[in-house]
């Protein structure tokens, strides 16, 4: 891991203070969580004469996952089932009966980890939190093979890490950027890390990369049409980052374009049909845009998203359209062709760290999360 001088780094990036072996794949039935209700005094109710918005599209309870999860991750599978991992456990659901069972057992366990799918098929899962000293995250990766439904071991990253980012490149490798690690004197105070490793199925194997310009953890990744791969933000020890890189697997270097409108961490971003990258969340209800075909003036800002800071997820539909998901419970359906926001209506209730997933069939299936504690819902919109 490479020492960065913070001194030197502020010269780079625009920094702000932050604010604030079983079956692999068969085919269980679903509990409804209730909420209070609260009532108010006739007296301090006003009319409206404003129509209540109308919601696009329709949410729907779709079964429930064999264990409660949270900080999870869910990867489509190519036969259109979805494998769910965290903690000790993996499970696959069927979309098509609604049926999740459990499959293979990861070796290590993890949460807060990456999951690729390879273009054989067969999924990577990478770093992760332990919670126990004196690493507390993970340099461990495994591949699910989706035929056998087991687990497989190989060669570690450079570095143990966790919040960090992992891309399919064009080539099939995969990219693994950043992420929170820790030196081992002070393993309870997480650090960043600036190291970057490739990843190659063909050896099951590691080997490092050209390191970001700065260590960071929670930032984005996105793979643009040219191969390249775009990295906004992050947190960098206290700071939040505004910066902007982009890896070029040709070359095996990054290049900085010019920063973001604003700092972002715990964002999402996603390319959307035109090549533009839309960023959103972190904090922000203002969305920005990243074309990488303008080199003078990259970034725009577009309509702004209310709540927009409580965005989880965002996901191109194959009209698309981008489906957002809110720790609020609210959902918002983006139309690029004219900057606008509609409701997408709610959630069954107010969900953090669950995970969305676009099915074969252009749904899309949100799996677990927290409200108060992990939960076992699975629920799918249709637009």
């Amino acid at each position: 891991m490479r020492i960065v001088n913070l001194t030197t780094s502020l010269a780079v990036a625009l920094l702000l203070p932050a604010c604030g072996g079983a079956s692999s794949e068969e085919p269980s039935q679903l509990a409804l969580h209730s909420g209070e209700l609260s009532s108010t005094p006739a007296s301090s109710l006003a009319a409206s004469s404003d129509p209540e918005p109308r919601a696009v599209g329709s949410w729907s309870l779709t079964g429930e996952l064999t264990s409660a999860r949270s900080g999870h991750t869910a990867t489509l599978l190519s036969s259109g089932r979805v494998l769910v991992v965290s903690g000790t456990t993996a499970e696959v659901f069927n979309p098509y009966t609604n049926v999740s069972v459990a499959t293979g057992a990861p070796t290590w366990a993890r949460t807060q980890h990456t999951a690729t799918r390879l273009e054989s098929g067969n999924v990577l899962v990478a770093g992760g939190w332990i919670g126990k000293f004196p690493l507390y995250w993970r340099h461990t990766a495994e591949v699910y093979d989706k035929a056998k439904g087991t687990w497989s071991s190989g060669d570690s990253m450079s570095v143990p890490r966790g919040n960090h980012t992992a891309t399919l490149l064009e080539s099939g490798k995969v990219l693994v950027v950043g992420g929170d690690t820790t030196d081992g004197s002070q393993p309870e105070a997480p650090l960043q890390t600036d190291s970057v490793d490739l990843y190659d199925p063909a050896t099951n194997t590691w080997s490092p990369a050209a390191s970001l310009f700065m260590p960071r953890a929670g930032h984005t990744a996105t793979l643009l049409y040219s191969g390249k791969v775009l990295v906004t933000g992050g947190r960098f020890l206290d700071w939040v980052l505004q910066d902007a890189q982009v890896y070029d697997p040709d070359t095996d270097d990054w290049s900085m374009p010019a920063p973001m409108p604003r700092t972002r961490t715990g964002h999402v971003a996603v390319r959307l049909n035109s090549g533009k990258v839309m960023v959103l969340g972190g904090g922000h209800d203002e969305v920005d845009f990243y074309d990488p075909y303008n080199s003078r003036t990259p970034w725009t800002t577009g309509a702004s998203l209310p709540s927009g800071g409580s965005v989880l997820s965002a996901t191109r539909l194959y009209s698309g359209e981008v489906l957002v998901t809110h720790a609020t419970g609210q959902a918002s359906l983006y139309d690029p062709a004219t900057d606008a926001w509609l409701s997408a209506g709610t959630l069954t209730a107010p969900l953090a760290a669950h995970a969305a997933t676009l099915l074969h069939t252009g749904q899309v299936l949100v799996t677990g999360g927290s409200s108060g504690g992990a939960v076992t819902t699975v629920q799918r919109y249709t637009r």
